[in-house]
């Protein structure tokens, strides 16, 4: 066990916190070395957090997180080979290509031991017939099956432009509906504001939902988040103002604090939803 480490430990988790503002349980998560309560993006950032914060040298630990972290990601890699296996898509014209190799092998072989060459002509005679007609039910066999295939596509193609030309009605019925009334009055332009401000310095995890990209900053004073778009936000505390449009929002948790921000709302949200609306992850 690194020096580095001994002397966090001796610093504690809650002092820790009081310099940092990373969750406590967290803290106590990396000094014990129990990654799986963290995500990799999480643990990257706290320890250059309290790295930066102490000035220790924490590449001993970061070196094991990583390693605890891509053995994970391989194991999630891994495929099963029974998993893509696909069944044959005709077992139907495997069986006759299996019956037509079995019939003319054995045509093949009564030719060969017959003596005489009228018997033979006639054993060709006989092979080339049933050739010819296993050829003909393979043939029927598969034409029946593209067919069905074909009559199937035509059907979901006219189910298709059935509802493109719906949908395409609805929306000059609409448009017929409400002329009048955009030429009336234009609808207002309403002009949202997300500024986020923060008196302490505070980890602040932010998700744009839409894209699905995440960001992470430590700081301190105010943040400016674009407000057409729907924002998670995952702070490391919550003692933070969120101005939205001309109001003010004031939260005081001393824990992780999780909101969800769309169309000029905001609103608490608990782990599970914050799950929910981030595809499954909790960060």
């Amino acid at each position: 066990m690194s020096e580095s480490l001994e002397r966090l430990k001796e610093i504690g988790a809650q002092k820790i916190y009081d310099d940092t503002h990373i969750p406590v349980g967290h803290i106590e998560s990396i000094l014990y070395e129990n990654f799986k309560s963290l995500s990799k993006l999480q643990f990257l950032g706290f320890i250059s957090i309290i790295e930066r914060e102490y000035g220790y040298d924490l590449s001993e630990l970061r070196d094991k997180g990583l390693a605890y972290f891509n053995e994970l990601d391989a194991n999630k890699n891994v495929v099963i080979n029974e998993s893509i296996y696909k069944a044959p898509a005709n077992k139907k014209s495997f069986m006759f290509v299996y019956i037509a190799f079995a019939v003319i092998i054995f045509v093949t072989v009564m030719v060969y031991t017959m003596g005489s060459s009228e018997e033979n002509s006639n054993a060709l005679a006989l092979e080339n017939k049933v050739i010819k007609e296993v050829k003909q039910n393979l043939f029927i066999d598969k034409n029946e099956s593209n067919s069905s295939d074909n009559m199937q596509l035509q059907d979901e193609k006219m189910l298709q432009e059935d509802d493109n030309i719906s949908a395409q009605l609805d929306v000059n019925s609409s448009e017929n509906v409400n002329e009048e009334e955009l030429q009336e009055e234009p609808p207002a332009i309403i002009e949202h504001k997300l500024e986020i401000i923060a008196k302490k310095r505070v980890w602040l995890g932010y998700i744009d939902v839409t894209e699905n990209k995440r960001y992470q900053k430590t700081f301190k004073g105010s943040l400016k988040l674009d407000p057409s778009k729907a924002w998670l936000l995952y702070f490391g505390h919550g003692n933070v103002e969120i101005t939205v449009d001309n109001e003010v929002k004031k939260f005081h948790d001393r824990s992780t604090l999780r909101l969800y921000y769309k169309d000029g709302e905001i609103r608490k949200v608990s782990l599970q939803e914050f799950k929910r609306l981030n595809r499954g992850r909790k960060w």
